[in-house]
């Protein structure tokens, strides 16, 4: 599997929906999930968007259905993995914000330095 730069026009939308749909999926889940099993608010409204980073499971998925739709492969390959950059671009520093947030990190940028 590899990334085809070529394709991206075609799959670029598709990547944009993936990441959109799972960014609402992950956020409302987590909201009823946190609200039927009595967490904390703050631990309900920062949950989904601490969890939005993702690659591995998302690229295993796609290597294993991909042969079974020869003609989709390219397709399918390119806007998982446009979504996968994404992601991976874009979501690391909401998951960190969502986590001082919810108080489950610290707010300061301090390094602890060893002693």
């Amino acid at each position: 599997m590899h990334f085809q730069p070529g394709v991206l026009a075609a799959a670029g939308p598709l990547a944009v929906v993936l990441v959109v749909t799972r960014g609402v999926g992950k956020y409302t889940g987590d909201r009823l999930g946190a609200a039927v099993g009595g967490a904390h608010a703050a631990v309900g409204a920062n949950l989904g968007m601490a969890l939005l980073p993702q690659a591995g499971v998302a690229v295993g998925l796609i290597l294993a259905v991909a042969p079974n739709f020869p003609d989709l492969a390219s397709m399918m390959n390119n806007a998982t993995l446009a979504s996968v950059i994404i992601n991976e671009l874009i979501t690391p520093p909401l998951a960190k914000n969502a986590l001082v947030r919810a108080g489950e990190v610290r707010s300061d940028d301090r390094r602890d330095e060893p002693a």
